[in-house]
């Protein structure tokens, strides 16, 4: 399993996946769309999806989905 952590700024979920598009040089966007995100341990699907706002110290997590049998 591979991991790896930034410190970035953004104002929301959608803002954070262009800030690591456009600034990290890391061409996934669609791979980081249709990651299960969490922030700060919950489900941003619970929350308000790609508008969910962010703040200084949020935990943002893109995993991505399992598939198998």
């Amino acid at each position: 399993m591979q991991t790896s952590q930034m410190k970035l700024q953004a104002n929301s979920v959608k803002d954070l996946i262009d800030v690591i598009h456009n600034d990290s040089g890391i061409s996934c966007k669609s791979q980081l769309k249709n990651a299960i995100t969490f922030v700060n341990d919950v489900n941003f699907l619970k929350l308000k999806k790609y508008k969910t706002p962010l703040k200084t110290g949020d935990k943002v997590a893109f995993l991505s989905p399992a598939s198998g049998g």
